[in-house]
């Protein structure tokens, strides 16, 4: 893991409002989509850096630190959901991190306890701005999201976020896995059923995975760290394909078998 450096900073946001910059390396801002549909708020969380400064996915890869969301604070909200984009494979100081350079928009549904009273959405968020070293950074903002709306909104901003998400589907329409025999890890090839750039995945606790791409457009997915006489994971590995066409994100067995997407 690489250096972390102590200095943290705070930004405070208004509704419906971008930061003053919170560094020379990041900024962020928390918009509405609008108002109440179909039982909640959509909105989104974004984040701009500075050129050649990176920011983490949920699995941040080889080093980094991914960011963490609290809503805790909130006023009427019964429960909240971010869907992050597919990553890009970033490498630095020789390793493969996940994440994102120069812009990232988180999409975010916020679901109300009571549908007709409007959400306060405290956001407290603590995440990484990294070029040589890492800094650790948080943000706070509040946004009051009334049932009919409210000017400030930035429905386009939310649009995409929501539409770079990856599409959840079922294993059998994503991809094939299939065991590697004799390998000195447990390993196994994950086909796609289209053109794919990359393969990232997410395994349960004491598990670490790494993906390469294969020469015949394939992935080599090898369990390089597993618990003690644990050598397949028991609980679903969480698979996101990004692909030119969208990307797709799928959960399966190692161990054989087929999860449920």
């Amino acid at each position: 893991m690489r250096f972390l450096s102590t200095i943290a900073v705070s930004i405070i946001l208004l509704p419906s409002a971008w930061a003053a910059p919170a560094s020379d390396k990041a900024r962020v801002s928390f918009v509405s989509g609008g108002g109440l549909s179909d039982g909640a708020y959509q909105t989104a969380i974004v984040i701009d850096l500075a050129p050649d400064t990176t920011t983490y996915w949920r699995n941040p890869g080889d080093a980094g630190s991914p960011p963490v969301f609290d809503f805790s604070a909130s006023a009427n909200l019964a429960g909240f959901n971010v869907a992050m984009p597919a990553p890009k494979r970033i490498v630095e100081a020789g390793m493969d991190v996940f994440g994102w350079h120069d812009r990232v928009a988180f999409a975010v549904t916020l679901t109300p306890k009571d549908a007709s009273k409007p959400i306060t959405a405290d956001l407290k968020m603590d995440y990484a701005a990294c070029e040589k070293i890492c800094i650790p950074m948080h943000a706070e903002a509040k946004l009051e999201l009334p049932p009919q709306g409210a000017p400030g909104a930035e429905p386009a901003v939310v649009q995409a976020a929501r539409a770079a998400a990856p599409k959840p589907v079922a294993p059998e329409a994503a991809a094939t896995v299939a065991p590697v025999p004799g390998a000195d890890k447990p390993a196994w090839i994950v086909t796609p059923k289209a053109k794919a750039d990359d393969l990232f995945a997410e395994t349960p606790e004491g598990y670490f995975a790494e993906t390469k791409r294969e020469p015949d457009g394939a992935f080599r997915l090898t369990l390089v760290e597993t618990p003690k006489d644990a050598p397949a994971p028991k609980a679903p590995v969480r698979l996101t394909l990004a692909a030119p066409s969208g990307a797709l994100e799928f959960t399966v067995r190692l161990d054989g078998g087929r999860a449920s997407p």
